[in-house]
């Protein structure tokens, strides 16, 4: 007989464990408690005994080293005080020393535990991964080798430790791995695996999570790999979930994406826990530095930044957010008229004239990306009775895209940031799309390469040129110079797609009243159209620049990391400030052949 090491999942929510105060730690001047957080005493759980391996490999520790949130209740609205340091000693107990806040909210609550009114605190954790250790054991213990608590609260009752109690619905589970030794008998060909010992509610809680679970790591996948309409088709015929990864790879790889992991500012946060967040709760809190009312949003800063291995310059916000859709209305009682929808990543498409075009957006991108291109193509011949081909070789490029980093500002009054309504969180939003998508045009269409900048369409190597004789006057084309735009784009096989001239508004103008000829009274340019092709207007262009091609070959990539920074040195006297946010993003063109630009 000989055993193998095979791998299976379960759904779980947070769990909780009951922690203690060491009171004689207690400091009344720095207002802070030592506490014994965890240890390796079993505890009995749905799935079986449950040790917390206290390995300095199997604890992560870096979201409660890093000012991990101290709550009440385990409500991250309740938020009283911060994780200073945190420990795993030589006893295998996880220890910390938690700060209480100021707030008075946070003074009640320390002096209930000066006088002993509070004496039970409770640490919220999740586990990764974990290996049954003898699966032919009556009780089934099982090991977690990889688990990270994420906050520490201060409760009246403990969590029932036999019960996976989260801070939400099932929306908020998570999927452990479990490792385990199966029994193999020699002679078998096939696997034998040994039936587990069946816990009867559990299977039924489960039974009725899992069509849920199963919609939601498919319409995971879905985002990730802009799939919606093929996960609706997915999930109304009862497709697994490995199926459709399965396709969406497929497709993938045929179409040269490159996004097959979540950004590292995607926290896959519940509807409800994306409502929750406040854009302009974050802000008060990173301007007056007390974080006390932005519990939620401070940890979820605290979550990208351990993600991404670095400080924001202010506070992180989560892709989700930047996807979130606010459908705000005008008027009392929300009747009225529909404005400011739309999430900060939609606003950035539509307020981007190359986005309008037709560019490629490539969201939540993770990391250095190449883009496959062909760059040639097989050759066929005629061939004599029992003639051979000539071999050649389907020739394949890349085009490259790495994170480069674009920083606007939006100036916010004083009583401006007061205001807490979904409009003016949709409003400021808006406003920092629009200013991203004018830093993104201008990369997109004129970008030097240099100084830290993508390089844009005019600068890109090898686009097509076409010349006009008064360009060192009006810059006006003639007819047939117009018309050799796109002959040049289609010489090189590529007219297709989505094809418009780009320009200035003074050109645009000039197309306009400058005629095709001498007798059709027809002009180069009329209802929003030249040559056939759609005219759209940049005046972040050089004067007289005309760009035409195909602007699904402009690909923009974002890396899904909006990092804001409120400035209140540049509006002090005001009592203002100016909002400065900084974004991750790269533009590259695909194939130059598709363009045209004026010499």
């Amino acid at each position: 007989m000989t055993q193998k090491t095979k791998t299976k999942t379960i759904k779980s929510r947070e769990l909780f464990r009951e922690a203690q105060f060491d009171t004689r730690a207690l400091d009344e001047d720095s207002r802070t408690v030592e506490l014994a957080f965890s240890s390796e005493e079993p505890v009995e759980r749905w799935f079986g005994q449950e040790i917390l391996d206290h390995a300095s490999s199997s604890v992560r520790l870096g979201r409660l080293a890093t000012g991990g949130p101290l709550l009440v209740d385990h409500d991250h609205k309740d938020h009283i005080g911060v994780v200073e340091s945190v420990t795993i000693d030589s006893d295998r107990v996880g220890r910390a020393k938690v700060r209480f806040g100021r707030s008075a909210r946070a003074e009640e609550i320390f002096n209930d535990v000066k006088d002993g009114i509070k004496s039970k605190v409770s640490v919220g954790y999740r586990i990764h991964k974990m290996t049954l250790e003898d699966p032919s054991a009556e009780d089934e213990v099982y090991r977690a080798s990889d688990w990270e608590p994420h906050e520490i609260s201060i409760v009246s009752i403990p969590a029932d430790n036999s019960v996976g109690v989260g801070r939400s619905d099932t929306d908020d589970e998570n999927e452990i791995t479990i490792q385990y030794e199966e029994r193999v008998m020699p002679e078998q060909t096939a696997a034998v695996i040994e039936t587990p010992k069946i816990d009867v509610k559990a299977e039924r809680d489960h039974g009725a999570t899992g069509e849920r679970s199963r919609v939601q790591d498919i319409l995971k996948l879905a985002r990730e790999h802009s799939q919606d309409d093929l996960a609706e088709r997915y999930i109304e015929q009862g497709g697994t979930v490995e199926a459709f990864r399965d396709v969406v790879e497929t497709i993938t790889a045929q179409s040269g994406a490159v996004r097959d992991v979540a950004p590292a500012s995607h926290l896959d946060l519940t509807a409800e826990e994306t409502r929750e967040f406040s854009l302009m709760t974050a802000i008060r809190a990173s301007v007056s530095g007390d974080w006390s009312k932005a519990g939620f949003e401070r940890e979820c800063s605290i979550a990208i930044a351990d993600q991404l291995g670095r400080e924001a310059r202010g506070f992180f916000v989560p892709f989700d957010i930047q996807q979130r859709v606010m459908n705000v209305t005008t008027g009392a009682g929300a009747v009225g008229t529909d404005h400011l929808a739309g999430s900060f990543i939609d606003n950035l498409r539509a307020n981007a004239v190359v986005g309008q075009a037709g560019a490629t957006f490539l969201d939540g991108l993770v990391g250095n990306v190449d883009i496959p291109k062909k760059s040639g193509s097989a050759t066929f011949s005629w061939l004599a009775d029992d003639g051979d081909t000539t071999n050649t070789d389907l020739t394949l490029g890349s085009v490259a895209m790495s994170p480069k980093t674009i920083g606007g500002a939006v100036a916010m009054s004083r009583r401006l940031m007061k205001q807490s309504s979904p409009s003016i969180e949709a409003m400021v939003l808006a406003d920092l799309g629009i200013g991203a998508a004018l830093a993104i045009d201008l990369a997109a269409l004129a970008g030097t390469g240099a100084a830290n900048q993508p390089t844009g369409i005019v600068n890109t190597a090898g686009v097509n040129t076409q010349s006009i004789a008064a360009s060192a006057g009006t810059g006006y084309p003639t007819w047939s110079e117009l018309v050799g735009f796109e002959s040049a784009v289609a010489a090189d096989e590529a007219l297709a797609g989505s094809l418009r001239y780009i320009t200035t508004s003074a050109i645009n103008g000039g197309l306009k009243v400058t005629a095709k000829d001498t007798g059709s009274g027809l002009f180069l340019a009329a209802n929003g159209e030249a040559n056939g092709y759609g005219v759209m207007v940049s005046n972040q262009l050089a004067a007289k620049q005309i760009i035409f091609g195909n602007f699904a070959d402009v690909m923009i990539g974002m890396w899904g990391v909006l990092d804001i920074a409120p400035d209140t040195a540049a509006k002090a006297a005001a009592g203002g400030l100016v909002l400065r946010a900084f974004q991750d993003v790269d533009v590259a063109v695909r194939h130059a052949e598709s363009f045209c630009i004026n010499a």
